[in-house]
């Protein structure tokens, strides 16, 4: 038993304490319909930009299978666009420094989120 609040204690700070690294929070809007129902109709999608602005943090809380990520800066032009497969955490680099006003979208064909930077 001791092991298990041991085990616990460790992923709640490790939750806790990895968005408190990012700088800025993406705030995801629309809708992505869970293969796993839950009781909260909350995103299955997080998201933050690190302090250097060339790191996206990306957090799903469930496995939504291969889902395409698309960056766009001020301007509308395309700085990153790949696919991804969905992990509890990934990070991605860009290859430049992403400015206020830039866009994260990320869909799997049927469903869409979109967070403004």
């Amino acid at each position: 038993m001791d092991t298990i609040k041991k085990l616990g204690s460790l992923m709640l700070i490790l939750t806790i304490s990895l968005p408190c690294f990012a700088k800025k929070k993406v705030e995801f809007k629309g809708n992505f319909n869970k293969r796993v129902k839950t009781s909260t109709s909350e995103l299955p999608i997080r998201g933050w930009l690190e302090d250097n602005n060339k790191d996206l943090l990306l957090e799903f809380s469930t496995n939504l299978g291969t889902v395409q990520v698309t960056v766009t800066n001020s301007m509308g032009e395309v700085v990153y666009n790949q696919s991804v497969v969905t992990k509890p955490s990934v990070g991605i680099s860009l290859d430049e420094e992403i400015k206020e006003g830039s866009t994260v979208s990320i869909t799997d064909g049927k469903n869409l989120v979109y967070g403004e930077i």
